[in-house]
């Protein structure tokens, strides 16, 4: 029988093992000792590696943090990404989705729908104003008539926004090409343009877009652009290219960015690209609607009429699936990105050439460890076999270390800050 000290020495390395995930995957097999020849049965735990904070804080703090240095080391060098890149042209811009039918928005710092000063019906008879305060409201982003709403394009949109974002860069080089009087694959061979881009789903179901643009020579990374291609020159482009690219949807209707855009420059002062590595970095960590809801892919239509909370987004999402009926939608897959309303991208995406990658990091990290760890060298085959610690009380233990390391960590980030911020006088 052992001791409950035992237990907890025993608790503490299980959750030390899978890093403290709350969530662990389970593996078994066999391990074989490369010096021995020695053959054991062997159960491991490994981390669940989720983005999502509601599914798992340890693992999406870690992703996150990964995240931060991707968007950083495209900013500012590193990482294998050469240091003179701070210099290069670069802008940060953020595109929105067109309009599907008027929502309740904050239109004002207090937060009153900008909707307040109309005075209209619409064609279903109800009225096109509204007089309350949204900040922090479940109202914000619902339809002021949801018969108005068109749900089925407003799907198609996200499903489609990819292709849009193709056609957008393509159009993008090919403007920037004639603006030099050369053809498009002569500007390629002298200009790189590297992006990183993150989709964020409006209150309203729409997906826009955050991407952080640099401008390389044909080296790369490792290159100066030309002399004659500058940011602003890009910033007036780019404005002219959101307005005019457009595709055709599978129903022969027009998609195109909506009319609210934003592009600055991250050039003139590195606060700007240290804000934007930030916010983008917090992005990577969400749910479809910050909740439980949509953080995973629905089974079954049922599943989704059972939702409870957000009506406007339920409805988006049981429009997914029944659009995948159609013959003409079927190559869309519709169903299996219903918990995403249609949107059926990857979260975060980049241009080969703008920075480091997940995996690098994640391989970075691992031979570091392996440098630090003592275990003689195994080969092993392992195969699933679950989800989760045996014992229940090992998530929780797991969650409580992990705040306790997120703590230590931003009070060491914090002092180090203050340091660097109040050197040390010397007299």
């Amino acid at each position: 029988m052992t001791s409950p000290e035992q237990r907890a020495r025993a608790l503490l390395a299980e959750v030390n093992g899978a890093g403290n995930c709350v969530n662990p995957i389970r593996l078994s097999g066999e391990t074989i000792n490369l010096a021995t020849g020695e053959v054991r049965r062997a159960n491991l735990l490994v981390p669940c590696k989720d983005r999502r904070a509601l599914i798992c804080p340890p693992c999406s703090y870690l992703y996150k943090a990964d995240a931060f240095i991707i968007v950083a080391t495209g900013l500012r060098g590193g990482k294998g990404v050469a240091e003179s890149i701070e210099s290069h042209p670069k802008f940060f811009v953020t595109l929105t989705a067109s309009s599907f039918g008027p929502v309740h928005s904050t239109g004002s710092s207090k937060g009153v729908c900008r909707f307040r000063h109309q005075r209209e019906f619409c064609p279903h008879g109800l009225p096109l104003w509204c007089h309350r305060q949204h900040a922090g409201d479940d109202l914000a982003g619902t339809p002021l008539c949801a018969r108005c709403f068109d749900y089925r394009a407003a799907v198609l949109w996200n499903a489609q926004l990819s292709t849009l974002w193709h056609r957008t860069l393509v159009n993008l080089r090919r403007s920037l090409a004639a603006h030099h009087d050369v053809i498009e694959r002569e500007f390629n061979a002298q200009v790189q343009l590297n992006y990183l881009k993150i989709a964020e789903v409006q209150r309203r179901g729409l997906i826009h877009i955050h991407a952080v643009f640099r401008l390389d020579g044909p080296e790369g990374p490792k290159s100066p652009p030309p002399h004659w291609i500058n940011t602003d020159l890009v910033k007036l482009a780019m404005a002219r290219v959101i307005g005019e690219t457009k595709i055709i949807d599978v129903d022969g209707t027009k998609l195109s960015w909506g009319s609210q855009y934003d592009i600055q420059d991250l050039v003139t002062t590195s606060e700007n690209g240290r804000k934007v590595t930030a916010y983008l970095a917090k992005y990577t960590t969400k749910t479809t609607d910050d909740s439980i809801n949509f953080a995973r892919r629905f089974r079954s239509r049922q599943q989704i009429e059972y939702l409870r909370g957000n009506e406007h987004l339920q409805r988006l999402a049981l429009t997914a699936w029944d659009l995948e009926a159609d013959l003409e939608l079927k190559s869309l897959k519709l169903r299996e990105h219903a918990n995403t309303l249609g949107f059926r991208s990857q979260l975060i995406t980049k241009s080969r050439n703008y920075s480091t990658t997940f995996t690098e990091l994640r391989r970075a990290r691992t031979d570091y460890r392996s440098r630090l760890s003592s275990i003689e060298p195994v080969k092993a085959s392992f195969l699933y076999d679950g989800r989760g610690y045996n014992d229940p009380s090992a998530s929780r233990l797991a969650e409580v270390m992990f705040k306790m390391s997120k703590e230590l960590r931003e009070e060491l980030a914090h002092k180090q800050r203050a340091e660097r911020n109040n050197p040390p006088t010397t007299g």
